[in-house]
């Protein structure tokens, strides 16, 4: 307390007795607060989810529509009587009805009897095809071109040649049920692409359907991306990426953002969207016989397959008789490759030794890895890190090497072709007899494809034509009893490699002619090629002149593309600008002679040497050669400096005169000056053009 509060006692009290009151205060205030605060806690403890009653609420939204209903009607009748009333009519009646119809009880819609509820679903469902959008008011059909009955349908069929317009009189003969098989091929359109002049011997879409690839036998491959190709179908780029070996096999991954390219070398090539080659497998040793100690193949690889799930990872086929998994993910960017494989697969025949295998494929969940030998022979193994033993091997499948093998989409059965002419199916429970089998199907090139449509219901392969007589087919069988379907003709022609993309449902066969058939139809298929035939072509202007100065943008050289592994190189810098301009100005720049330079009085310096030398060395050197050239280099004249020497020579020959003693001991000297200004012409070697008028005339 202050000293004024000691002075007063009074004052003091009453001063304590207020901070009493505001203890008092402070705590009633925070027992009120914790009370609400357990109160409001044993609240939130009772709360729970509310529930609703969904039968309740749907009875409450009934009952307040059909209120609304029956008032809406009841206004409407009310203002019907008004209008009679104003119109003479009897009122008595009208209010009659009036009020017999506001007092009549709305019934309730039940729901019908089953037949009647049946009925009545099927009758919609018979409207359903006769559903039309609202026409205007107003509108009245024309009757003269309504078909009302069969004689005038018949009139029409007549009149255009006995050919109905519907297309389901296409399937007349169709017996089925349903829309029949062969309508599901998308073959009504084709379109050719010229690739080269040599067969085709690969062919890849990618799994988006933007592009398509073919390699031949002429060493390139050929990209087309449909968003850039025009009705003219010329290719994007044209590549030889592998020097002179022929391409074999092309494949993308999962992605689409890389294409595996094998062909007669040992390296795999990989290429980027742009089609620039950004990696490559490394060349095995071939002095090595165990294939584990091989980082890579030693012969032309023959197949490449990625894995469908894993977009890293493919696997490859080699003659060397080995399998080998590869991962991207394995690529240095020093040695710009992929060094290692992953795992080796070797493959064997009945005798134990190496089996080439032509072909492999991942099923399509990706756990089994299938190949066909050229021993005939089927072998698969299951996708894991062991592959010593074969989980699945038909050790006779063929007679001759199989040109390809294909996993069926449900994964239980094995698609192959061969060169013994015969197209067999195999189920994986059974190794001993194929499921079907069908023959007779010339195959006459080693890469020759078979395959499943995108559905499972159809198998295709392609038959060869040995001669111009014999035609080429692309056949489509039924997957359940090898029957044909449908057939494609090529006459004097091989169908080689053949691709269907389930996503553009479109067909594209590699011929043996050089060219890409790409079949597709205007109601099953859709973007790919069909985008591509529709725009106009591009005029070429090759051999057109430009008057105009071209200008050229210096940052698309070659010079200022990134390169390198510093990130300062990959960047198009001030400083690279400007070397770039000086060295334009070097090169604009004239080239001067250099001024010879003074000799020097003094001593050497500056780089350079006196030419007589500053040692006793030199100086004794240039005396003596003084000393002996003196009088050579004091005669001037040179004619007289020879014929010095004639006389010695014309007493001993021994130079040029002994050389013709025998043969020409009297010298026979020319009698006829050869001056040119002596020279008399000769008129019979003279030409006709150079004689004078009056002798060639006479």
């Amino acid at each position: 307390f202050s000293m004024s509060d000691e002075a007063n006692p009074a004052t003091g009290q009453s001063a304590m007795q207020k901070e009493e009151e505001i203890d008092q205060t402070t705590k009633a205030e925070s027992g009120k607060a914790d009370t609400a605060a357990a109160a409001t806690e044993n609240a939130n403890s009772r709360k729970r989810a509310r529930v609703f009653d969904l039968g309740s609420m749907l009875a409450a939204a009934s009952a307040t529509a059909q209120s609304r209903t029956g008032q809406a009607e009841e206004k409407r009748r009310l203002e019907e009587a008004e209008k009679k009333a104003a119109s003479g009519e009897d009122p008595e009646e009208t209010a009659s009805s009036t009020a017999g119809s506001s007092t009549r009880p709305i019934a309730v819609a039940n729901r019908p009897s089953d037949s009647a509820y049946n009925s009545l679903t099927a009758t919609d469902e018979d409207d359903d095809d006769d559903f039309l959008p609202m026409l205007p008011p107003g509108f009245k059909p024309d009757e003269s071109v309504v078909v009302k009955d069969e004689e005038e349908k018949a009139m029409i069929k007549a009149a255009n040649g006995g050919e109905d317009e519907d297309d389901d009189e296409e399937y007349e003969d169709y017996q089925g049920e349903g829309i029949p098989t062969t309508a599901l091929i998308p073959t009504s359109c084709e379109a050719k692409i010229v690739h080269g002049a040599k067969p085709i011997s690969s062919l890849a879409f990618d799994h988006q359907g933007a592009r398509i690839v073919s390699g031949g036998q002429d060493y390139q491959v050929n990209i087309y991306d449909f968003q850039k190709m025009d009705a003219s179908l010329r290719p994007d780029r044209q590549l030889t990426p592998c020097e002179s070996h022929v391409i074999f096999t092309l494949a993308f991954n999962a992605n689409g953002e890389t294409l595996a390219i094998g062909s007669g070398a040992a390296q795999i090539r990989l290429l980027d969207r742009k089609g620039s080659q950004w990696a490559e497998t490394v060349r095995g040793d071939q002095y090595l016989v165990d294939l584990n100690f091989t980082k890579g193949h030693t012969a032309a690889i023959n197949c490449i397959a990625w894995n469908p799930l894993v977009k890293t990872e493919f696997l490859s086929a080699s003659d060397d008789g080995s399998l080998r998994l590869w991962s991207t993910d394995d690529y240095k960017v020093i040695t710009k490759c992929i060094n290692t494989h992953q795992r080796v697969i070797k493959t064997k025949n009945a005798n134990g030794k190496r089996a080439q295998p032509q072909s492999c494929a991942y099923s399509p969940d990706g756990k089994l890895i299938v190949t066909g030998c050229d021993d005939g022979s089927i072998q698969a193994w299951k996708h894991g890190k062991l592959f010593v033993n074969t989980s699945y091997l038909v050790r006779k499948a063929h007679s001759a090497p199989v040109t390809c093998v294909v996993v069926a989409p449900d994964g239980k059965k094995i698609l192959s072709r061969a060169l013994d002419d015969t197209l067999k199916l195999w189920s994986l429970t059974d190794n001993k007899t194929p499921v079907l089998m069908r023959g007779d199907l010339e195959c006459g090139y080693k890469g020759t494809d078979c395959g499943f449509s995108p559905r499972g219901e159809m198998v295709y392969t392609g038959t060869s034509a040995p001669s111009t007589e014999v035609e080429g087919k692309l056949l489509f069988l039924n997957s359940e009893t090898f029957e044909p379907m449908y057939q494609i003709v090529y006459p004097g022609v091989s169908c080689i490699r053949i691709a269907w993309h389930a996503r553009l449902n479109q067909i594209a066969v590699g011929l043996s002619d050089g060219t890409v058939r790409v079949y597709y139809d205007q109601q099953l298929s859709h973007a790919g090629i069909m985008s591509c035939v529709t725009k106009p072509k591009k005029r070429q202007r090759q051999n057109e002149v430009l008057r105009e100065e071209l200008i050229l943008s210096p940052l698309t050289l070659h010079m200022f593309q990134p390169r390198g592994d510093n990130p300062d190189e990959q960047e198009v810098t001030e400083w690279r600008i400007r070397k770039y301009l000086r060295m334009r100005d070097k090169q604009q720049r004239p080239n001067f002679k250099k001024p010879a330079e003074m000799p020097l009085d003094d001593k050497s310096c500056g780089g350079r040497v006196k030419t007589s030398g500053g040692t006793l060395h030199s100086y004794v050197a240039q005396q003596l050669g003084k000393e002996k050239n003196q009088a050579f280099l004091a005669d001037t004249d040179v004619r007289a400096s020879i014929l010095r020497h004639a006389e010695a020579a014309e007493k001993d020959p021994q130079f040029i005169n002994k050389a013709y003693m025998k043969n020409q001991p009297k010298p026979i000297f020319q009698e006829k000056s050869t001056a040119p200004e002596e020279e008399e012409s000769d008129e019979e070697l003279e030409p006709v053009y150079k004689m004078p008028r009056g002798q060639f005339s006479s």
